[in-house]
């Protein structure tokens, strides 16, 4: 820290002053050492760099005739500690767009006793020097936003109106993604009883953390209020095809961290068909030799795809 300047005045005498200031490892005013260049009644202490108190003093003399020299009183400055960080903000997180983040938080000892102030800066870089103040960010916690996608960056200034008593924290960096979404939907097919049925698959972009997949089935073609299917938590799912009847599936994804909302898939119909089964042919035909028959005809029911 830097000292206010130190000024003596004086009254009585006669002549032209000089100067000289002192300094000195007790409170009083004699046995100090000069200090080179100090000759003018103001003194501005250099910069402090060591904990401790110090003392000065200054003397005047006039080059009247049998004018006395005046001592001033000892002037004294205590230099402290700098406040220290004992928590720092969270280091990083990482983020779905709009979630809530961690608010980012600091804890403060030492320093002066006056009262600290807290800044809090926005960075474009992954640097705690050159950002832009945030407005009303002045306490020892700050909430950022997630509105934006993008990697931001925060460090928060701690200062006291003592001189140069302020300490920076290290920087904490936040990512924000967008949300996730299905880059793949689960397609529907018919298919024959007992059939051998095509795996449903979902598959997804964006977000952050780890998916966590549970697939659903359900009487109506909703992707909400179905049952959760036992034991199937992967992106694939083979339904069975042991009855007859039309069921929609579909598949939810969670996500572990990041406050990534859960996504949830179209629903995928699986339409189980009876087996083929031939109708009644016509009755058996007589013809003379030489005569032609009626068109022989097959129809049949059940099954699915082209005959």
């Amino acid at each position: 820290g830097t000292a206010d300047a130190l000024e003596v005045s004086f009254s009585g005498g006669t002549g032209t002053p000089s100067y000289q200031w002192f300094s000195n490892n007790s409170n009083n005013n004699t046995g100090g050492t000069p200090i080179a260049g100090a000759t003018n009644n103001t003194y501005t202490p250099e910069v402090f760099n060591t904990v401790g108190t110090f003392y000065f003093y200054a003397e005047i003399s006039l080059n009247g005739d049998g004018c006395s020299t005046a001592l001033s009183d000892a002037f004294e400055i205590t230099v402290i500690s700098d406040p220290v960080i004992d928590v720092q903000p969270i280091a990083t997180q990482e983020l779905c767009q709009n979630s809530t983040p961690t608010a980012l938080s600091v804890t403060v000892s030492g320093g002066a006793t006056s009262d600290k102030t807290y800044q809090w800066y926005a960075n474009t870089t992954n640097s705690n020097t050159g950002g832009t103040p945030i407005p009303s960010a002045n306490s020892s916690q700050y909430t950022p936003t997630t509105d934006n996608v993008g990697e931001f960056y925060y460090y928060v200034v701690i200062s006291q109106t003592e001189s140069d008593c302020s300490v920076t924290s290290a920087i904490s960096i936040l990512k924000v993604n967008e949300a996730p979404e299905f880059t793949k939907q689960p397609t529907s097919s018919e298919i024959c009883l007992n059939g051998a049925a095509s795996p449903l698959e979902v598959a997804y972009d964006k977000g952050t953390g780890t998916p966590a997949y549970q697939w659903f089935n359900n009487t109506t073609n909703s992707n909400s209020g179905g049952t959760a299917i036992a034991g199937e938590t992967s992106s694939t799912y083979t339904p069975p095809t042991n009855n007859v009847g039309e069921i929609f599936y579909y598949a939810v994804i969670s996500f572990s961290s990041g406050g990534c909302s859960e996504i949830v898939s179209n629903t995928a119909s699986v339409n189980v068909k009876p087996q083929i089964t031939i109708a009644p042919i016509a009755a058996p035909q007589t013809l003379c030799v030489g005569g032609t028959a009626d068109a022989l005809e097959v129809s049949f029911s059940g099954g699915t795809g082209t005959p």
